[in-house]
């Protein structure tokens, strides 16, 4: 197993990065949406919001799970 390369020096920009820069403050939006439940609150807005961040939250994971596995197949290739 070969382990990646430490490209610290390198002044490219990496491409993915501000995706998943963008997916990790989607997923801190996402529960702190979930508060206004906890505190008991209901209005139908909270729901939507809800929702909304329900969908957002499984693309983030379709997002993720194909990027592992793309990595992972990148490691397995001879």
């Amino acid at each position: 197993m070969n382990w990646p390369e430490d490209n610290s020096n390198d002044n490219t920009p990496d491409p993915g990065r501000r995706g998943r820069l963008l997916e990790d403050i989607f997923i801190l939006l996402c529960v702190l949406s979930l508060w206004p439940v906890i505190l008991g609150w209901q209005h139908f807005l909270y729901e939507v919001l809800l929702y909304g961040a329900l969908g957002g939250l499984v693309f983030v994971l379709v997002r993720r799970a194909r990027r592992f596995s793309e990595a992972r197949r990148e490691v397995d290739e001879p």
